[in-house]
C-alpha cells in the first residue's frame, strides 16, 4: 500500500471482536475500518478542547497489564495499522497521556497514546466489553480521567509527595499566590514567599508531570473507577472526576488523608511493597524541574541587576555566568517555521546554539554588539557550541546549565565532593595535568578496583544461589573481560548485575567553568573537551542525585505508605 506507514498496537480479544462487528456493518475489510475509525476520531478530536477529548476507561487503567499482571495465558495480539503519514503522529497528540509517562522509558513509565486512539475510535462505534471493563463507562473525557489518575495518586501517595502536597496547600490557605516569578524574589526578605512558591511549583509538577508510575496505582485507580464510573451513577461520577470542583477536592484530600481501613480498600488488589524510594525521586524531578526553569528564567534575564553566580538545587552546584554573556528570545515559537535569518545564520554556522524553553526558542550565548544595537554572537564560543553538536534540542539546556558549572566553588558543607569534573587520565595528560607515570598508576588502581567489584558481585551471587554452581563459573570464566562481565552478570540477575561498574582512570579538573576557561584564553581542542566531559559529568552528577533522593526517602519515612 503505496505512501502508507505501518505499525502495530496491542489489543485484546472483545476489542477485535468489536472492530470485526463494525467491519461487517460497513461491508469493509478490518485494515479499512480500522483506517476509517482512526481518520474519524482524529477529526472529531481534533474538533474538541483539550480537556473535553475523549478517552478509553483501559488506557487510565492500564488494561491489559504487562508483565506478572498480565492475562494468563497472554492474550492481547497485534493489530496491524497501515495508514497515511501524519495520521498515526496525529492520533498520538490528542490521546490520553498520563503525568509522567513517556513515549520511550521503563514499561511502568510508558505511554500508550496510539492503543488509546484505537480504542477509544472502535469503542465510539461499538462495545468493547470483557470479563474486567464489564460495568464500567467505557468512555470519558480526558479531564475526567485525570481527576480519576489524581485520586488513584493520592490514595497511593508517599511521604515525600504528601509533604511537599500538605506544605503547598497551607501555603495557598495562608495567601501565597505561586503566580510570582523567581526573578521577582531575589531581593532582602525574600525568603518566605520565594519558598511558598517553591513548594506550590513543585507540587504543580509532582501533580501534573512527573508522578510515578507502578501496576499498584493502576489497580488503585481500577477500584475508584469501581465505585465513580460504574452502576447508575457513573455519568455523575464522570462529571464530578471532570469539574474537580469543591467536592472532589475534598475527596481529593480525604483521600490522600485516608484512615487505615479507608486505605487499605482503596489498596486493595495491590501487593505489599513500599514505594517511598519512586516517591522520593519524583519529588526530586519535580525539584529540578522547577530548578531548571528558574535556571532558564536566569539565563534568559537582562545581565544588569541580575546575580552573576545562581545555586542549582538539586543537586547542588553553583553557576557562574559571565557578565557579557547573555541568552535571548527573539519571540520565535519553538518548532514553527524558520528561525529568525541572523539567528538562523548563527546556529548553521556553528557559533550559536538554540534550544526550547516554555515554548520558545531560546538563544546563546550572544553578548552586545560592539558596533551596532542588539546581539552578537560570543567570540570564539565555536569550541563550546560544537562539542553540543550530537544533542537534541531538549538536551541542549542541560547541557549549557553544564557549561556554567563553577567547578572550583568551594561549599561551606560537605557537598562539593561529587560536584567534581572528572577528566580521562590521557585527557589530563594531554592537558598537562598529569604525568605519564601518574597516568599508569591511575590505570592500574581503577583495574585493581574493577577486579574487586567482579570479585564482590560473584560472591554475592554465591551467597544468593550456592547451588547455582554453573553460572558462577561462567562468572569467573569472564572475570577480567568487564564488557562480558557485566553482561552475563545483568543477565543472570538484574538487581545484582547492576551493582557491577567499570572503574575507569580518571582526574580532577581544577580549574573552574568552561565558560571562564574559554574567557581565560585556552586553546579551543581544550575548552572543547572541558565542555563535552563537563556534560557527561553533569548527567552523572544528577544520576547519584537522584539516587540520593531514594535513599533519604526510605531513611526519612521507612514503610509509611
Amino acid at each position: 500500500m503505496t505512501g502508507h506507514v505501518e505499525t502495530n498496537v496491542r489489543l485484546l480479544p472483545c476489542a477485535f471482536a468489536a472492530l470485526d462487528r463494525v467491519a461487517a456493518r460497513w461491508g469493509t475489510s478490518r485494515d479499512a475500518t480500522v483506517r476509517r475509525l482512526l481518520s474519524e476520531h482524529v477529526q472529531a478530536q481534533e474538533n474538541r478542547a483539550p480537556d473535553d477529548r475523549l478517552t478509553h476507561i483501559s488506557t487510565v487503567l492500564r488494561y491489559p497489564p504487562l508483565g506478572k499482571r498480565a492475562p494468563a495465558p497472554r492474550t492481547a495480539r497485534p493489530l496491524r495499522l497501515r495508514a497515511q503519514p501524519g495520521l498515526l503522529e496525529r492520533a498520538r497528540a490528542v490521546s490520553l497521556r498520563l503525568p509522567g509517562q513517556y513515549a520511550r522509558s521503563h514499561r511502568d513509565y510508558q505511554a500508550r497514546t496510539l492503543t488509546d486512539a484505537v480504542m477509544t475510535a472502535i469503542a465510539a462505534a461499538e462495545p468493547i466489553v470483557d470479563d474486567f471493563l464489564e460495568g464500567l463507562l467505557p468512555l470519558l473525557r480526558q479531564r475526567a480521567a485525570l481527576g480519576l489518575w489524581r485520586l488513584a495518586t493520592a490514595a497511593t501517595a508517599t511521604g515525600p509527595e504528601r509533604e511537599v502536597l500538605d506544605a503547598a496547600r497551607e501555603a495557598v490557605e495562608d495567601g501565597w499566590p505561586p503566580e510570582v516569578s523567581a526573578e521577582d524574589l531575589d531581593g532582602p526578605g525574600d525568603e518566605v514567599p520565594a519558598r511558598m512558591r517553591r513548594v506550590q511549583m513543585v507540587a504543580r509538577i509532582l501533580e501534573d508531570e512527573v508522578a510515578w508510575h507502578a501496576p499498584g496505582r493502576f489497580q488503585v485507580a481500577a477500584n475508584l473507577a469501581r465505585s465513580w464510573l460504574s452502576g447508575p451513577g457513573a455519568q455523575d461520577g464522570e462529571t464530578l472526576l471532570y469539574q474537580q470542583a469543591q467536592d472532589w477536592q475534598e475527596l481529593y484530600q480525604d483521600t490522600l488523608h485516608a484512615a487505615v481501613e479507608r486505605r487499605m480498600q482503596l489498596l486493595a488488589g495491590t501487593i505489599d511493597y513500599d514505594f517511598t524510594g519512586r516517591g522520593g525521586t519524583a519529588v526530586w524531578r519535580a525539584e529540578r524541574r522547577v530548578e531548571q526553569q528558574d535556571f532558564e528564567a536566569w539565563l534568559t534575564s537582562q545581565p544588569t541587576g541580575t546575580a552573576a553566580a545562581r545555586l542549582i538545587t538539586p543537586p547542588g552546584w553553583m553557576l557562574s555566568r559571565p557578565e557579557s554573556w547573555h541568552a535571548h528570545i527573539p519571540g520565535h515559537p519553538a518548532g514553527e517555521g524558520d528561525l529568525p535569518q541572523s539567528y538562523a545564520q548563527w546556529v548553521a554556522e556553528g557559533k550559536v546554539l538554540c534550544f526550547p524553553s516554555e515554548g520558545w526558542q531560546v538563544f546563546w550565548p550572544l553578548a552586545p554588539h560592539p558596533m551596532a544595537p542588539g546581539w552578537a554572537p560570543v567570540p570564539g564560543i565555536e569550541p563550546v557550541v560544537a562539542a553540543a553538536g550530537r544533542l537534541r534540542p531538549e538536551q541542549v539546556g542541560a547541557f549549557v546549565e553544564a557549561v556554567l558549572i563553577d567547578w572550583a566553588h568551594e561549599f561551606e558543607d560537605d557537598v562539593s565532593g561529587r560536584i567534581t569534573l572528572w577528566l580521562p587520565v590521557d585527557r589530563a595528560v594531554e592537558f598537562g595535568l598529569l604525568t605519564v607515570k601518574d597516568q599508569h598508576a591511575r590505570m592500574a588502581a581503577a583495574r585493581a578496583q574493577t577486579l574487586e567489584l567482579m570479585d564482590a558481585v560473584i560472591e554475592e551471587f554465591r551467597q544468593d544461589d550456592p547451588l547455582d554452581v554453573q553460572r558462577i563459573e561462567r562468572l569467573r570464566e569472564a572475570r577480567g573481560r568487564s564488557r562480558d562481565f557485566g553482561r552475563l552478570a545483568r543477565q543472570y540477575n538484574a538487581r545484582i548485575g547492576s551493582k557491577f561498574r567499570t572503574v575507569r582512570p580518571v582526574w580532577p579538573w581544577p580549574g573552574g567553568s568552561v565558560a571562564h576557561t574559554l574567557l581565560s584564553g585556552s586553546p579551543p581542542y581544550l575548552v572543547q573537551c572541558l565542555a563535552l566531559w563537563a556534560h557527561r559529568n553533569s548527567i552523572r552528577i544528577l544520576e547519584e542525585s537522584m539516587q540520593d533522593a531514594w535513599n533519604l526517602a526510605f531513611d526519612r519515612y521507612g514503610r509509611r505508605v
